[in-house]
């Protein structure tokens, strides 16, 4: 065989080795994007039902079936303020506090009360990334949300189009530690620190008022997403201009979101979908 057609041979061989490479390294970042996200829709789904139990225990309001059946009340409120009206800690830890944990209720997340779940972040609390103690979700407020302290809105006035969690880039921010999106400062990009986006997969998740969870691409319009971010915005804009740029999808259990409106009875129904579906 002459020397050049073994050259030929050679770079050919190594050429289709690094196509292999390529195409193998391809599949499973791929895969292991794929992976992260399918566990997002899951996560999204424990946190819309946790924060379910922050609106049930909320002491602004008589506990009362009445209340609760009629969404006479709004969304709990994101932190848990001091006498001084100083945050002390995000909704996020505040769930956490629901559970059987003798610890106090009433002091900073920095205290050191709470020192060994906050150097440890527990398995169980999907709200932070695998090995990491800053949070991937925000919820999001300020004026004209479902979060609006200064303007409450019953939960049985909130558009089901309404934004109500969004994935975060790169927070900065502990899962413990106060802070959320707001709307009058959200970034015009994706994927900028403290806007929408994701690091672990490509696009970002939202989470609607009635419990549908959507996968959007990195190419979704920012301005169209901010439509939905606001209660006057997502009462005259259809969600389905938002279908182009959906991933996936998936609906919580309705009957367990407390906001939503409940029908009399439920009995012999199929419950409502909570796993993720084409879109």
């Amino acid at each position: 065989m002459k020397r050049r057609t073994r050259i030929w041979i050679r770079v050919i061989s190594l050429l289709v080795l690094i196509a292999v490479l390529h195409f193998g390294y391809s599949f499973f970042v791929v895969a292991r994007q794929h992976r992260r996200a399918s566990s997002r829709f899951y996560s999204y789904l424990t946190l819309l039902y946790d924060f379910n139990t922050l609106n049930l225990i909320d002491d602004r309001y008589d506990h009362s079936f009445e209340i609760w059946n009629s969404g006479s009340y709004a969304m709990a409120p994101l932190n848990r303020e001091g006498p001084d009206g100083t945050p002390l800690y995000s909704w996020r830890f505040a769930e956490y506090l629901t559970w059987p944990v003798p610890l106090p209720h009433d002091l900073p997340w920095t205290a050191e009360e709470y020192r060994y779940t906050r150097d440890s972040s527990p398995v169980p609390y999907i709200f932070s990334n695998e090995g990491d103690s800053e949070t991937f979700v925000f919820a999001m407020a300020g004026p004209d949300t479902a979060f609006d302290q200064n303007n409450r809105t019953l939960v049985n006035a909130l558009p089901e189009n309404l934004i109500l969690f969004a994935d975060v880039y790169q927070s900065n921010t502990h899962w413990m530690q106060p802070g959320d999106f707001n709307v009058e400062t959200l970034p015009d990009k994706i994927n900028v620190p403290g806007g929408l986006g994701s690091a672990d997969y490509p696009g970002f998740f939202v989470c609607f008022v009635d419990g549908q969870i959507w996968w959007l691409s990195d190419e979704t319009p920012l301005d169209l997403v901010k439509r939905f971010c606001t209660i006057t915005g997502a009462r005259d804009v259809d969600r389905r201009l938002l279908e182009p740029y959906c991933r996936e999808k998936a609906q919580a259990i309705k009957e367990n979101l407390q906001w939503l409106p409940q029908e009399e009875s439920t009995k012999d129904k199929p419950e409502t979908q909570n796993v993720a579906t084409g879109c």
